[in-house]
């Protein structure tokens, strides 16, 4: 009853928001920092809320139960939208109320005789891969488009065609683990907390809780037995953090501040099947779109992971971008991006052959060579010249559906080595030095991205720990 009229709250919470920003946290005692720390999140959601005022009935299934699908997605073998999809969950909102959430390894989301689309071309190429299935169809970046392939695939598989699409990766895990403080999943004795989360997270992989000593993937044992219990432990975990939620013994202000940091970090994007709520998720920059500025240059650069293994986890990246004008003012500036790629181990695979397989265990998938398709999006009418450090004939050139030009390349980084990957490309003519600005947008799973910038003389180092970053040249 209440929905259509929150919108007219809104300038009420925003002035409230106006006046948090200019408390001194500093100048407070430690507990009323972090309250108020908590309590600038809250207002955050609150303001996005009201928005959502009008649509409230329809998103919480006030009228019939509304389904949203959440991908749990492994960023330690990254791809387009944050990560591998690990598993499935379906949650169900009835009446207001959470009336079921069930999660399914994404390897069931298949079945003989099934239609299935084509794979993307570098799927084939280079992964063997010739359908496109459920577990791999975050393939574009831009996560609207991602979730329309995933809304379709998992309805015609189920029948249940979601009413939105929610990602959550390892880096949400940890923020609303830190919420909880701790938890604890059925039949293990090890408490979880934000600080061990990862860690545990492998282990459970390796050993199944309740598996006792367990046999590693690869030696002889229940090989079957392992491999149907490996992600046990995700819908165990979900449902002992939902029943505290549920119970009210959590800091709404801890959890609140969580939500809020995972949707700026991009660990959680959310894609809503409705037009209005989508354009108020998107406006927030929650929705994980490629959101480009009109009149400004743009760089997004998405690695797949196209291995079979969990390389992220320790691969690490340094990016250099550079722009020059000439003396021509039809001539747009050069842009010179490069990518440094380290692997520092440790070593395992001197073949780096790339196959789907398990190995010993979960530090036997880290330690493999890198296979990356790594994809750069530039403004529209930009002018791809040279891609160095990757397989010439690897080298594609396209518009992305977003309106985005997509340079990509594939190259295979072997353990301990690094390699050096340089797109230089022409900008549109209308970036002009005199106005320049560039946003930077950081790839969901991806650590936070440094950039050293460099433009018409001025150079500076950033860090884009959100979604996104704005740089303009000094006057």
């Amino acid at each position: 009853q209440a929905g259509p009229q929150l919108p007219a709250l809104s300038a009420r919470v925003d002035a409230l928001a106006q006046q948090m920003t200019q408390l001194d946290a500093a100048a407070m005692p430690a507990p009323l920092d972090a309250l108020l720390q908590q309590g600038t999140s809250l207002v955050k959601l609150a303001q996005v809320a009201l928005q959502l005022g009008p649509q409230m009935p329809w998103l919480l299934g006030m009228d019939e139960p509304r389904h949203y699908l959440v991908m749990v997605q492994n960023n330690h073998e990254l791809r387009a939208t944050g990560g591998f999809i690990s598993s499935i969950g379906l949650l169900t909102l009835e009446q207001g109320k959470i009336s079921n959430l069930e999660f399914a390894d994404s390897y069931e989301f298949y079945r003989d005789g099934g239609q299935y689309p084509l794979a993307p071309e570098p799927m084939k190429k280079y992964m063997g891969i010739q359908l496109m299935l459920l577990r791999d169809a975050n393939w574009w970046p831009d996560l609207p488009t991602s979730a329309e392939m995933v809304r379709k695939l998992y309805g015609d598989h189920t029948g249940v065609y979601p009413d939105g699409v929610i990602t959550v990766d390892l880096n949400a895990v940890k923020h609303f683990v830190g919420a909880l403080e701790s938890l604890q999943a059925p039949g293990s004795d090890v408490v979880i907390t934000a600080d061990n989360v990862e860690e545990q997270l492998i282990s459970f992989w390796d050993q199944p809780i309740g598996d006792g000593e367990g046999p590693p993937p690869d030696s002889e044992g229940d090989w079957a037995e392992w491999y149907a219990a490996r992600k046990d432990f995700i819908p165990q975990l979900a449902e002992v953090a939902l029943q505290r939620i549920q119970a009210g013994a959590v800091s709404l202000p801890a959890l609140a501040q969580a939500t809020q940091a995972a949707l700026e970090d991009r660990s959680v994007q959310v894609w809503l099947n409705d037009e209005s709520a989508a354009a108020v998720l998107a406006k927030s920059g929650w929705d994980g779109a490629l959101q480009p500025d009109e009149d400004a240059d743009f760089l997004a650069i998405v690695d797949t992971n196209m291995g079979y293994n969990k390389v992220n986890a320790v691969l690490e990246r340094e990016v250099d971008y550079r722009v020059e004008w000439s003396d021509d003012p039809e001539q747009g500036a050069l842009a010179t991006l490069t990518l440094v790629y380290n692997h520092p181990g440790p070593a395992g695979d001197p073949d780096c052959e790339l196959s789907p397989r398990y190995g010993d265990g979960y530090t036997d998938m880290i330690a493999r060579c890198y296979f990356d398709y790594v994809r750069v999006y530039a403004p529209a009418g930009s002018r791809l010249l040279t891609v160095e450090g990757v397989d010439p004939e690897t080298v594609t050139n396209t518009q992305d559906p977003s309106g985005l030009n997509e340079f990509a390349a594939y190259f295979v980084l072997p353990t301990e080595s690094e390699e050096t990957v340089t797109f230089t490309y022409r900008l549109p003519a209308d970036l002009t030095k005199e106005d320049y600005r560039l946003v930077l947008q950081r790839q969901a799973g991806a650590p936070p991205l440094s950039v050293r910038v460099g433009a018409d003389g001025q150079q500076d180092d950033l860090v884009v720990a959100g979604s996104r970053l704005e740089w303009k040249k000094a006057e």
